[in-house]
């Protein structure tokens, strides 16, 4: 990951339980195979496993080849913070996104797409996260996004 995740503070749900958070709480199209691959106190990693059909149709710029939408690179980061909170905070609360802004790097080729979470600061009802996404294999990440989720609890 590009930070560890917190090792002080276990994280309430483990990998498959925020995996199933995914499945649970988001509506089925925005559902597309994440794998939940390492959970901590405040961050997540998830595989996002490649599709031929996530690839847009038209090549990359300098013509070396086709590459991921970009609605689904910014779907899979909504989709790991996501995921992050409810890992951190467990089944009990409701996080819903207020702000998001991404910057895309590089083009995010044609292999399995990683999404690094963690919360960078926990506010009262405000919790602002970054996520940073590569390319499976390579070092450099293709995109930066952060967000400001808000948190509510669950009623019961």
């Amino acid at each position: 990951m590009t930070r560890p995740p917190d090792t002080d503070t276990p994280p309430a749900l483990t990998a498959k339980e925020a995996e199933q958070a995914i499945l649970r709480n988001l509506p089925r199209v925005d559902h597309h195979g994440e794998i939940v691959e390492e959970v901590g106190g405040d961050a997540i990693r998830v595989r996002l496993p490649f599709r031929d059909e996530f690839m847009g149709d038209e090549p990359w710029q300098d013509g070396s080849g086709r590459v991921y939408s970009g609605p689904m690179v910014m779907g899979l980061a909504d989709t790991a913070m996501y995921a992050c909170v409810m890992a951190a905070m467990g089944w009990g609360v409701i996080p819903v996104m207020a702000a998001y802004s991404i910057t895309f790097l590089r083009p995010a080729r044609d292999t399995d797409l990683i999404a690094e979470a963690r919360i960078v600061r926990r506010g009262g009802r405000l919790h602002y996260l970054e996520c940073w996404l590569t390319s499976d294999g390579e070092a450099e990440p293709c995109a930066h996004i952060t967000s400001t989720y808000r948190v509510s609890r669950r009623d019961g």
